[in-house]
């Protein structure tokens, strides 16, 4: 490890080059979705109008823009690409009907210190109608001090009433109502007689215009955190909006069931995805298609338990790409179907990649739509229009490729890829480009046959002693797959090298990896990133300094390493940390998870929260806690926290801080008003250059 007292214009030069680093490729668009996609009356002109985003980083916020483009179907030529069309900050959703007659805009803006939401449905170039969307929230009787209300009457709620929320990112989210908004008579009609018990969310219009499906989700006893946590118990509605007809079509079991998507050409049929309720919050999922009239579901694409690998050779980096279908694990496209009804868009994960399949309910059969670019990158499904579909795809140096599919050619036996239409794609300068390399590593811990896979990205002609940054990602279910980061790039720029590990317990591996975790948090995880790590060493230079960078699970796995192996890592970055499992399991809006994680035990409502006489657990809890080690930590430690954050509390990190600077190892905190995420705009890049100032006051950064 090499150390160093930078001079003062040492860390001037440092500073200037973080931040012209990160202001260059957090500039660079990538393409988050598509508004619109047509052909005209021959059917041979597409014209296309995609989003945009990228980050400003003089106001300090994201930036989403369109430009509308056509292309030529019969010449393969984009025949014209518009100048950019900014979308204003305050639009929240923009939503084109499916014929691209009218275009409803959510939108947003502050009253004073009152935050208003208004719907907007535009019919060509005319305002149709606008609609304050706090008009139809229940209203609740203003309070009055009780000793100066005139009348008992009078009183109201009391304003510091505690009303239940969804948790972390969902605060807000109290209550609800279903809205139905009629074109035709431009009136908003509010449904009525919906169960009061029940949240309702993720609507979906069936065949029949005056019916949709609703998930419910129960209100009692209490509400646990519902973002990133697809393990929820839930039931679908079916609700008539003209007769105010509820109809229940499931119960409220052992199964999670989301993302309903009505089929277009079929009465009474819908498909969704299904994970099982407990243990983990990400699962491998079922697509299900659903009957409302029997009630009676088919499993169309059953979970994936076990993977095997043909090639389980184990020295470092001579792994392949394996394209086996290895489950479903991303939520459907709102824009899923062909306009026949006959194929069904899937986007999902396998490995260490996204990637993308189409479901033929004729043949009953699923098909992969591999990247005509090959197994070296990812593809990002963004939707279907009529029979084309939009995708993205991109690897670590590309941040978009927008080409379109046409399903017509996919049962063709010729493997020409003439579906394919690439319609634009980004350009970096050549030289810049070519540098960012990638390597693939798989191996199989403990004899095994569940691998960990990494990604190891590197210039062309890294040097052996450019400093390894290990990426480890939070959840733990989740993933980080071969795909356009903007700190990746800009650490590589910057001078490191990047070891990008999904352990056993990530996403795209089957759910077999994923109970693997379940019962053993701390322990297969940890000893996953550390051989990961290893293994990259011994591949490039033993020798190199290895900085550790991760968030929320992360911490777990990060605070064990330098805990457990206190000489071999140079710095350690966190965010939002896991360092004291206990503390979570008091205080998170997610208790299950440190159940499930720990013990494999499922949650009660009844129990869930007491469960402090269960000595295995509590043991667990604090054994596995990465503060149980911070007697040992000699590595730096920056820390980056939240203080709204209410999947791993602020206290969390702040008792870990204050506990290495009273063991005098240095460690520096940064607080954000912030949640989970800290993925604001000021926030990330604010969090990018405090990181490279703090790791270059412990290596030498100036070579």
């Amino acid at each position: 490890m090499t150390t160093s007292t930078p001079t003062p214009t040492t860390d001037n030069k440092i500073l200037t080059s973080a931040i012209e680093t990160y202001r260059h490729y957090a500039g660079q668009p990538t393409l988050s979705d598509i508004e619109s996609c047509h052909q005209d009356s021959n059917d041979e002109i597409l014209h296309l109008t995609p989003y945009f985003s990228t980050m400003d980083l003089v106001k300090l916020e994201n930036l989403t823009y369109t430009r509308s483009f056509t292309y030529s179907l019969k010449t393969r030529q984009l025949l014209f690409t518009s100048n950019v069309t900014t979308i204003n900050k305050n639009i929240v959703r923009r939503l084109v009907s499916p014929d691209g007659k009218y275009l409803a805009l959510v939108t947003k803006e502050m009253k004073g210190e009152q935050e208003l939401n208004y719907v907007q449905i535009w019919h060509d170039e005319h305002l149709i109608f606008g609609y304050e969307v706090s008009d139809t929230e229940e209203k609740r009787k203003p309070f009055k001090s009780y000793f100066t209300a005139e009348k008992l009457d009078d009183l109201g709620e009391s304003f510091s009433t505690y009303r239940e929320n969804w948790g972390e990112q969902m605060e807000t989210l109290e209550t609800c109502v279903v809205c139905v908004f009629d074109v035709d008579t431009k009136q908003v009609k509010l449904i009525e007689n919906h169960p009061k018990d029940l949240y309702f969310g993720q609507c979906t219009w069936t065949t029949n215009q005056d019916e949709v499906i609703l998930v419910a989700f129960p209100l009692e006893p209490y509400r646990l955190g519902l973002i990133f946590c697809e393990n929820r118990s839930s039931a679908f509605f079916k609700c008539n909006w003209r007769t105010n007809e509820w109809i229940q079509l499931t119960e409220f079991d052992k199964i999670c069931r989301l993302f309903p998507r009505h089929l277009p050409k079929t009465d009474n049929q819908f498909v969704y995805l299904q994970s099982d309720i407990n243990g983990a919050h990400k699962q491998c999922q079922r697509l299900i298609l659903f009957n409302t009239q029997t009630k009676e579901e088919k499993i169309l694409i059953d979970r994936v338990d076990n993977v095997k690998y043909s090639n389980v050779n184990t020295d470092p980096f001579t792994a392949e790409w394996d394209t086996q279908f290895k489950g479903l694990y991303l939520p459907l496209p709102h824009l899923c179907y062909s306009c026949d009804g006959r194929y069904l868009l899937l986007r999902s994960v396998s490995g260490s990649r996204n990637v993308l399949y189409i479901y033929d309910f004729t043949e009953q059969k699923m098909i992969l739509l591999d990247s005509p670019l090959g197994v070296d990158t990812s593809i990002n499904g963004l939707a279907i229009f009529g029979h084309y579909v939009a995708v993205n795809i991109v690897d670590c140096r590309t941040p978009y490729r927008f080409y379109i599919y046409d399903l017509k050619t996919l049962n063709k036996t010729d493997k020409d890829n003439n579906g394919w239409h690439l319609i634009v794609q980004h350009e970096f300068k050549k030289e810049e480009k070519n540098q960012v390399v990638w390597n693939i590593d798989r191996f199989f811990p403990d004899n095994e046959t569940i691998p960990v896979e990494s990604i190891y990205v590197h210039t062309r002609d890294t040097q052996a002693k450019r400093p390894l940054m290990v990426l480890i990602h939070g959840g733990p279910n989740s993933v980080i797959s071969l795909d356009y980061y903007v700190g990746v790039v800009a650490y590589i720029g910057l001078g490191f090298d990047l070891l990008i590990v999904n352990y056993r317990g990530s996403l795209g591996f089957g759910q077999a990896s994923i109970d693997k975790l379940l019962g053993n948090i701390s322990k297969t995880d940890v000893g996953d990133c550390h051989e990961a790590i290893q293994r990259c060493l011994k591949y490039t230079e033993p020798s190199r300094p290895v900085v550790l960078i991760g968030g929320s699970h992360a911490g777990v796995i990060i605070g064990r390493l330098i805990g457990e192996y206190p000489d071999e890592y140079a710095v350690a970055v966190l965010r939002n940390p896991v360092t004291d499992l206990l503390h979570v399991y008091a205080t998170s809006d997610i208790p299950d998870w440190a159940i499930a994680q720990s013990t494999n035990a499922q949650f009660d409502f009844e129990t869930g929260r007491n469960l402090f006489m269960d000595t295995a657990l509590i043991t667990y809890l604090i054994e596995r806690s990465s503060i149980r080690l911070i007697d040992q930590v000699k590595t730096p430690v920056l820390l980056h926290l939240g203080k709204k954050d209410r999947r791993v509390p602020y206290s969390i990190g702040l008792r870990y801080y204050e506990c290495l600077k009273a063991r005098k190892i240095p460690t520096k905190l940064y607080v954000y008003d912030s949640n989970h995420s800290l993925s604001e705009v000021p926030n990330a890049s604010d969090i990018f250059v405090n990181t490279i100032l703090f790791i270059s006051e412990h290596l030498d950064l100036s070579s």
